[in-house]
């Protein structure tokens, strides 16, 4: 019985895991949560006194 060949892959194509890479950066969700967080500590530092969503709905 003789050895099967092995079939010589494409030296063109690209190797799927190359694509899976990207920036490095913070999700939406991530950008939402700071962004409540600074607005936060603004309306904290001006001292406006209210807090929470309790206060606006009086």
């Amino acid at each position: 019985m003789a050895k099967k060949q092995r079939r010589s892959r494409n030296p063109v194509a690209h190797h799927l895991f190359i694509h899976r890479g990207g920036v490095h950066e913070k999700s939406h969700s991530a950008k939402r949560q700071e962004d409540k967080r600074q607005l936060r500590k603004l309306v904290n530092k001006a001292g406006v006194g209210f807090s929470g969503p309790d206060a606006l709905a009086a």
